[in-house]
């Protein structure tokens, strides 16, 4: 059977939209639980959504896909098969009786043979749901889209012995003994919500329980739902919600809505986590962690990720969104909320860091590629491949410049007026902007196209200095004249000679040209623009490198004098891949001499980042230069030039830093990074390498925490060092049986060097790799697909791997095919055969029998995309 052709499949056109002919605001959902086969019974109370002044009723759609029906009621009485139609599409029913009646369908489903993990599907022994976007009409027949508002309530039988525990969204009513050994478990949600938030849960899971009491004096119940056996690794996660809650409280004044917050970890998940109202269900690494099995990123991903699916309780639950066009409005917005809260309770610079410099590596290549779109996308085929970093992490840099325009307490404003004002409601990010000018009684001209503009805004920084006159100028002008015009924040500083900080403005850019002025000035200034990254732009400033070398040693605002040094070594390195001198490279090494001189006065934390060196990725990006050898090779002799300059300072931030506590404190955590940064540069370091393998073995041995013994791993992989084989075997035999720590043992084996295609094919066929589970096949075959040097091989053979990967993987799970097709964006930017290779295995993907709508859009997108 050949596969459908890219025309077969429905696109959907923002322009199209209309809402919902029917709606169905209350159901009741019964569940005969079972793994092989569930038998699903749904009450729908059905209205129509207009007056049709005397017209004959429109049909009733309901969505289904791949469900087996049985049976269909209409105010009790059996449907005539005649007055239905059943599609691989849905249930048609062609005559309603009246504008409002109740409606019964059956059907059955069978959560074990789900391997898309949408809808409802079995991961080990338990029995769970992913519904968003669009997984709940492979549940249950339904008016399945977000504009749809139902308060739901459910039943859940199952046998007591395999699922006593039986969960769903909102109050729980009532437990019932059933003959037979079974139960019957009635929820209530009293919040109207979409179908995607629904949710249902059912197995043998230990219960973790916790209170949280409200400024107002509620107590709010906390559960984490795992499997048994690892409740003891469940106490961050419940630490996190409860400062959630208490800062979502303290700064937007919003309380828990519910009497119950529930989160259950689940293996096997397509996606981090899913903020079903009340009940949210977590991929288990963004839950589980203790200080010996989770690192440092781990434990913040937790900190962030239960603060976001909290915070969409407001921003997504109970003001969600009219259509999926509009995803932005609810997890751009949501992920600033996260990032916010993230700040506060770390260090605020390096959690910028780290959101920027995803941002830079991620979302810049994906609007400078095929896949680019505006974060309020016009069309789609598959609603899952729309949740890019474009509409989360650009979309969260569009809301933040909202708070940088508004400033804190303004934004706060707005946020409580859209949230009061569209309760309840689906609305666009139309409303959402509207809301934020009418609460601060102002009007945000062009800001809207940020929604609507694709690609990477590029603009061009230009200076005027008036010695005569003493005045000083900027002008930012935006290139892409034909494109739409925007508006955006620049936070600008003006220095003088001494790093006295003369003059700070928050300038507002309007259209594709702006320009400020000051007078007064005795010497030129030296400008810092676009701080802290107030916008989602690239910068062009074109002045001298004294200048930027200035800021890197003299900005105050802690991301800023991060990005100027970045931007000191990037410009260096470029040179040194025109063959120009790069032993003395005087300008890196001052201000890495700077940096080292200052660091007492620095926190531990952000002095590690200051003191990293751009990847080969980033580097590659940031240069548009795409012959990753050349730039490995480039930048291990970097490495080792600052290595062998600064060889005893980095020796003595080892020593300082290399006894440390096992804790979650911002201090521990600085010095767990600082000394696995001044290892790194020892390790390139001629003058200390050899003696260092068993010195690093050793730690890795004797490592309390897993951010200490997770990097020696991943150091000797990226060295190909002689050691890297034992220290593999020693790290694989002490975590054999912990899912969650091998993935990281799996991902260090492929993704650093050139020899990593023969290592996936070997992990592959490992015993504990599985191609079932989602986190499993991201270690691996995704870890080997961003590793540049063994992906980009010159004769495609990394791409004709990943192609094999991704057929075997879109008979099982779709939608991470297709977040594997994605990887292949940037192989046209390569050079000699790699682009013409990538395009045949996309050519060859397309006559895959039965290729899924994810992965038909997505490699028909690329390939429109390179003009194919």
């Amino acid at each position: 059977m050949q596969s459908p052709s890219p025309s077969s499949f429905k696109v959907n056109y923002i322009e199209d939209y209309s809402p919902p002919v029917w709606l169905t605001p209350k159901a009741h959902i019964r569940f005969d639980l079972d793994t092989e086969n569930t038998i699903v019974r749904t009450e729908y109370e059905v209205c129509l959504n207009s007056d049709q002044n005397g017209k004959s009723l429109p049909p009733l759609f309901l969505n289904g896909e791949g469900l087996e029906f049985l049976s269909l009621r209409v105010d009790g009485a059996i449907c005539d098969p005649g007055a239905y139609q059943i599609s691989k599409e849905g249930l048609t029913l062609s005559d309603p009786p009246r504008n409002q009646f109740q409606l019964v369908v059956e059907n059955k489903i069978s959560p074990k043979r789900n391997t898309g993990l949408e809808g409802l599907y079995q991961s080990n022994s338990m029995l769970c749901t992913q519904n968003e976007p669009e997984g709940f009409r492979k549940i249950t027949y339904s008016v399945d889209r977000p504009d749809n508002m139902i308060r739901f309530s459910v039943s859940l039988v199952g046998d007591k012995e395999y699922f006593p525990i039986l969960l769903s969204n909102g109050n729980h009513i009532e437990t019932k003994e059933i003959h037979g050994g079974k139960q019957e478990v009635i929820w209530e949600d009293p919040f109207p919500k979409p179908t995607y938030l629904f949710a249902i849960v059912a197995g043998d899971l230990a219960e973790i329980r916790s209170t949280y009491t409200t400024l107002s004096g509620r107590e709010i119940v906390l559960k984490i739902f795992v499997d048994k056996g690892n409740q003891d690794k469940t106490e961050f996660a419940m630490y996190s919600l409860k400062e959630a809650m208490r800062w979502d409280e303290e700064t937007f004044g919003l309380e828990y809505d519910l009497d119950l917050y529930m989160i259950v970890a689940v293996d096997d998940f397509n996606m981090g986590a899913m903020e079903n109202k009340g009940l949210n269900l977590f991929n288990s690494k963004l839950v589980l962690a203790d200080k010996k099995s989770a690192t440092d990123e781990t434990f913040e991903s937790i900190l962030g990720v239960v603060a976001h699916e909290y915070f969409h309780n407001y921003t997504g639950n109970r003001v969600t969104l009219r259509n999926w066009f509009n995803l932005t409005l609810k997890e751009g917005l949501t992920v600033f909320r996260d990032q916010w809260f993230t700040e506060d309770k770390t260090d605020p610079a390096v959690k910028r860091i780290k959101d920027v410099t995803l941002l830079m590596d991620h979302q810049f290549p994906e609007d400078a590629g095929p896949m680019s779109h505006p974060i309020v996308p016009k069309s789609y085929v598959e609603m899952n491949n729309f949740y890019t970093v474009t509409v989360y992490e650009k979309g969260a840099e569009v809301i933040r410049m909202l708070s940088v325009i508004l400033g804190r307490e303004g934004f706060k404003k707005g946020l409580k007026n859209y949230l009061n004002r569209y309760d309840g409601q689906g609305v666009t990010y139309e409303e959402f902007i509207h809301s934020m000018e009418e609460a601060n009684q102002l009007e945000l001209p062009m800001f809207r196209n940020w929604y609507d503009r694709k690609g990477t805004p590029n603009i061009e920084v230009s200076e005027d200095w008036n010695e005569n006159t003493g005045t000083y100028s900027l002008e930012f002008t935006d290139t892409d004249k034909t494109n739409l015009p925007l508006l955006f924040p620049i936070p600008i500083a003006l220095f003088d000679a001494d790093g006295t900080v003369l003059k700070e403005e928050l300038f507002i850019a309007k259209g594709f040209k702006s320009e400020i002025n000051w007078d007064g000035f005795l010497q030129k200034p030296i400008a810092s623009v676009f701080r802290n990254f107030s916008a989602p732009v690239k910068v062009k400033f074109d002045r001298s490198r004294e200048d930027i070398v200035f800021l890197a040693k003299q900005e105050k605002d802690g991301f800023s004098r991060f990005f100027a040094l970045q931007e000191v070594i990037k410009q260096c390195f470029e040179s040194s891949l025109e063959g120009k001198e790069i032993t003395k490279m005087p300008e890196v090494l001052q201000v890495i001499e700077n940096t080292l001189s200052d660091r007492k006065n620095l926190a531990k934390d952000y002095l590690s980042y200051l003191l990293s060196f751009p990847s080969i990725g980033n580097l590659a990006e940031s240069l548009q230069v795409f012959d990753y050898e050349i730039i490995e090779k480039n930048r291990n002799l970097w490495l080792a030039t600052i290595a062998d300059r600064f060889v005893t300072n980095f020796q003595e931030i080892y020593e300082e830093n290399r006894i440390s506590l096992p804790t979650q404190t911002r201090t521990e955590i600085g010095k767990r990074r600082l000394q696995n940064t001044s290892l790194y540069y020892l390790f390139h370091s001629k003058n200390s390498l050899n003696r260092l393998g068993g010195l690093a073995l050793q730690k890795q041995r004797d490592a309390k925490h897993m951010s200490e013994e997770l990097s020696i791993v991943r150091l000797l992989s990226e060295m190909n060092h002689e050691l890297k084989a034992e220290s593999f075997a020693m790290f694989y035999e002490k975590w054999k049986s912990e899912p969650l720590v091998l993935d990281y043992w799996f991902a260090a084996q492929v993704g650093f060097g050139t020899e990593a295609l023969e290592t996936v094919r070997r992990l592959k066929d490992h015993e504990k790799f599985n191609w079932s589970n989602p986190n499993r096949v991201r270690s691996l075959i995704g870890s080997f697909a961003r590793n540049p040097l063994s992906f980009h091989k010159a004769d495609g053979s990394g791409y004709r791997f990943l192609g094999e990967s991704i057929e075997k993987l879109n008979s099982i799970n779709p939608q991470i095919a297709a977040n594997l097709t994605k990887l292949f964006q940037n192989a046209w930017l390569q050079t000699g055969q790699r682009p013409t290779i990538a395009a045949e295995v996309l050519e060859n993907l397309l006559k895959i029998p039965q290729l899924s709508r994810e992965v038909t859009e997505i490699v028909t997108t690329i390939r429109k995309g390179w003009g194919l």
